[in-house]
């Protein structure tokens, strides 16, 4: 039989229970190429979880709960991944086919010390995105969001040589090479803990440590609280995917 992890392009919302608290909607999706995303609609905070052989060492990202991200002009935020500075600086997404919108985009805030190991050779990190979701007023603003639908637009890169200006924005970011992965509109599903999987890791309670060092720009910096492994984040631990396309 299958690992019903191994399915590509599903998608999941499932019912997070934290103790003590209300129970939250988390939607959760499986990209199938070594790429998982959540994301806690009523905390704003979102994870990601993805296959790491130590090759990368940086990425940018941009999600959203259902279009291609890519070509929406200010609709969605773009997440600059530093591992070797271990940071992600958010910037709003221009819209171009290239990684330049820290050059045109609103710096919306860093965060610091967030990457950690999500097991069997991944790596993961967790964001309060709640600042960079209401940094703009614009009706056509998402920020960093997914929904009953969830889109992706990611390029991982190796030889990443990112400097920085002294408020923390980027004032450079290069790299050697990358790979990619695009989607879009993965409908989702649900999942509920119930009487016969209360231990399961979509159902744990999670914790909350502070970024240390964490800057911003513009309205609604994104430093300050994120969140630690375990909780939201334990709910990608387990999955597991296919290979990301490399770019020829």
């Amino acid at each position: 039989m299958a690992n019903k992890f191994l399915t590509a392009f599903t998608v999941a919302a499932t019912t997070f229970l934290t103790a003590g608290t209300a129970s939250a909607t988390i939607f959760a999706a499986d990209f199938g190429k070594e790429v998982w995303n959540a994301y806690d609609s009523t905390n704003q905070t979102y994870s990601m979880k993805f296959k790491d052989d130590g090759s990368k060492d940086g990425f940018w990202l941009v999600v959203s709960p259902g279009p291609n991200p890519k070509t929406n002009v200010n609709e969605y935020a773009v997440l600059y991944g530093d591992r070797a500075a271990n940071r992600i600086t958010a910037y709003t997404y221009d819209g171009q086919n290239n990684p330049n919108s820290y050059q045109n985009g609103q710096l919306l805030g860093t965060f610091d010390n967030v990457f950690t190991s999500g097991g069997r050779d991944a790596t993961m990190f967790s964001l309060d995105v709640s600042g960079i979701n209401s940094a703009l007023s614009d009706a056509t603003w998402q920020g960093v969001a997914l929904g009953q639908q969830a889109g992706i637009w990611f390029h991982q890169t190796a030889g990443t040589d990112v400097a920085y200006n002294a408020d923390g924005s980027i004032a450079n970011f290069g790299f050697n090479s990358q790979v990619w992965l695009d989607d879009a509109n993965k409908e989702s599903g649900t999942r509920r803990c119930g009487a016969n999987n209360p231990n399961a890791y979509f159902c744990k309670s999670g914790t909350t440590a502070t970024a240390g060092g964490g800057t911003g720009g513009g309205a609604g910096a994104g430093g300050g609280s994120v969140p630690a492994p375990g909780g939201l984040a334990l709910l990608l631990a387990g999955l597991a995917g296919f290979g990301l396309r490399r770019k020829k």
